[in-house]
């Protein structure tokens, strides 16, 4: 289904768009992108911020919330974690009784997507990526209409690896993310996941002499992993703060990490995926057999 050509918007409407997080980010405004909608206004906060800015330089953005929803017909937010400002703009529009739009651009916590300090605010649709998460948005959201998008994030993503060639594989790039979970353990998940799969390199026939390039989350401070590195006894590893993720996976063979849509990604470019959780911690819940 495309943005306008096909009855998900109507032509003379105007959408605000509210996003924090990457993920939902990437796929909104990824898909906006490819559509010519003029009736555009935008608030965004956290790495949502860099996301906009990269597809949308003659657009500036509202200064506040209210700002960008004031006049609107629609509603197109993310589901992120990391804050409550996609929660309270569903809230504003509701009151404002403006058609609310969620993105749902993972395959875990649906329910709890949409619930901050026992207030549940769900949208009027909710618009996902992939059959995957049609079914389980439907599964856990009966009554709430779901429409499955065109995925523009990962087929320009594949497309602008394709463009690329890899050199000197194999060589493995890890997908940082927050855990969220210590799994009853003294250290964050994220940093148990890292060990996990450096001690079981050798039982993984990768070759010897392989590199390994960590890519940090969007919401990561920038120094988190860099004292990790420094007393890591592996020679070959480093942190990737600049270059995209098209590049990176264009320069590996091997991608690693717990449950990252960039692993997603990487499976679409036809990539070995490796999931690095614990084995005391949860199953990897990405659907994707092939991890």
């Amino acid at each position: 289904m495309l943005f306008g050509d096909n009855g998900l918007i109507s032509a003379g409407d105007s959408v605000a768009v509210v996003c924090h997080d990457a993920g939902g980010a990437n796929l909104v405004f990824s898909f906006l992108a490819h559509d010519k909608l003029n009736n555009l206004k935008a608030y965004v906060e956290g790495p949502a911020v860099k996301i906009f800015n990269g597809f949308f330089l003659d657009l500036q953005q509202e200064d506040s919330l209210k700002s960008a929803l004031d006049g609107v017909d629609i509603l197109v937010s993310g589901t992120g974690w990391a804050t409550d400002l996609e929660h309270d703009a569903r809230r504003l529009a509701r009151s404002l009784k403006i058609k609310t739009v969620a993105i749902i651009d993972h395959w875990v916590n649906y329910s709890e997507r949409f619930i901050r300090n026992d207030e549940v605010i769900h949208p009027d649709e909710i618009w996902v990526a992939d059959l995957y998460a049609f079914n389980m948005a439907h599964k856990y959201f009966p009554n709430i209409l779901v429409r499955q998008i065109r995925n523009h994030y990962l087929e320009d993503l594949v497309a602008d690896i394709g463009m690329l060639s890899a050199v000197n594989p194999p060589e493995v790039l890890y997908i940082l993310e927050p855990a969220r979970s210590t799994w009853g353990k003294a250290n964050l998940g994220e940093f148990q996941a890292l060990d996990f799969f450096m001690n079981s390199i050798p039982s993984l026939n990768l070759e010897e002499g392989l590199s390994i390039i960590l890519k940090p989350h969007p919401s990561d401070p920038e120094d988190k992993y860099d004292y990790w590195v420094r007393s890591s006894s592996f020679a070959n590893i480093y942190i990737e703060k600049k270059r995209g993720l098209a590049s990176l996976l264009a320069w590996s063979d091997v991608v690693v990490g717990c449950e990252s849509y960039a692993m997603v990604v990487a499976l679409a470019a036809h990539k070995r995926v490796i999931s690095s959780l614990p084995r005391y911690a949860h199953n990897c819940r990405l659907p994707h057999d092939k991890i």
